[in-house]
């Protein structure tokens, strides 16, 4: 009887013990400058993944002997596969109210302005300016919550911000919402000049951070964390930092682009 209750307490736990040792599934997608690939999906099946977050988060994963993994997929699929777990990060999130309670803020890596960006002519010093004009978004952002929050009707979500760029270099949107740095890069890689950009209100600070699902264990967090501490300290934080504060970003032509990418995955 007692090798019976020794077996079944044994066979109860194993299944415990290996959770307990499973790696933490890193998620994202394309959401240049923090994490994407060089060149882009839309252009080339063999990018190089990069990225102000993603250098980060691999040199943190290094430090806490984590294999480095990151899976890319759409944004809308990772930030589900976040929410679901189990054992999931997420590079890239934006910290808001709205999804406050939705996740484990681990560790900010960025902090970027979400900025209010207007076509020629148009008013974009507040966001009652532009609530009844044509505004681009990223398709399940902090930012496109936010319009929705605030009663807009004519917000058009895009897949990724470069869309958002050419829509607002073509003119066929009136205003668009991001982050400063998103903006920039975007806006470059669809050939526009960000000098020329209509830049107007600051609408609030944007907070980028390696979030996690709920049921991450906060020792695990903990030892995320504390890489986080250990790069910024040695200077290896600040490194990656000044290389993309240096990046040149090339124009992508239209006429270069695969579109129909699947990104269900």
């Amino acid at each position: 009887m007692i090798r019976i209750l020794v077996l079944c307490a044994g066979a109860y736990l194993l299944p415990l013990t290996t959770a307990a040792a499973a790696e933490l599934r890193l998620v994202t997608a394309e959401l240049p400058p923090y994490t994407f690939h060089e060149p882009p999906p839309t252009v080339s099946e063999f990018g190089t993944p990069m990225g102000i977050v993603y250098e980060v988060v691999r040199e943190m994963a290094a430090r806490v002997g984590h294999s480095g993994q990151i899976d890319f997929m759409s944004w809308m699929v990772a930030q589900d596969v976040a929410i679901r777990g189990p054992n999931v990060g997420i590079l890239s999130l934006t910290r808001s109210p709205e999804r406050e309670p939705q996740y484990i803020w681990a560790q900010k890596i960025v902090t970027d302005d979400l900025v209010l960006v207007g076509g020629t002519g148009v008013d974009v010093s507040s966001l009652d300016r532009v609530k009844d004009r044509p505004i681009g978004v990223l398709a399940r952002s902090g930012a496109e919550a936010l319009l929705r929050s605030l009663g807009f009707s004519r917000i058009e979500p895009a897949a990724e911000e470069w869309m958002n760029a050419e829509k607002m270099r073509e003119r066929r949107l009136d205003a668009w919402l991001a982050p400063r740095l998103m903006v920039i890069y975007a806006y470059k890689e669809v050939g526009g000049n960000p000098a020329t950009l209509n830049i107007g209100q600051i609408v609030r600070q944007s907070e980028i951070y390696l979030a996690m699902s709920k049921d991450v264990a906060p020792a695990e967090v903990s030892r995320w964390q504390e890489a986080f501490r250990t790069m910024a300290d040695d200077g290896t934080y600040n490194r990656i930092r000044a290389r993309y504060d240096r990046m040149r970003v090339d124009p992508i032509p239209d006429e270069k682009r695969r579109y129909g990418i699947d990104w269900s995955h």
